[in-house]
């Protein structure tokens, strides 16, 4: 399941990283996230990694991923990913 805009909004100055987590009340698998930019773009551009995933023993999955801002402006975003298939 696809998602989009999720989180606060968040502005990136150049160089900076966000670190983000979002969880479910169970698991849902593997799971992508990355920089839903916003506009105005003043010349940023981010860079999803550090995908990372821990399940606790009461199911709950929570998932975490790293954006970095390597353009040369900074911008807003939030978060837009999904499962795998």
């Amino acid at each position: 399941m696809a998602f989009n805009n999720v989180g606060p909004l968040t502005f990136l100055a150049p160089g900076q990283t966000a670190f983000w987590s979002y969880s479910y009340g169970d698991d849902h698998g593997t799971q992508f996230a990355s920089a839903d930019v916003k506009t105005p773009n003043l010349g940023a551009v981010h860079l999803a990694d550090q995908q990372r995933k821990r399940k606790d023993n009461n199911g709950v999955a929570t998932y975490f991923v790293d954006i970095h801002n390597q353009g040369a402006g900074g911008c807003f975003h939030n978060l837009q990913g999904g499962g795998m298939s």
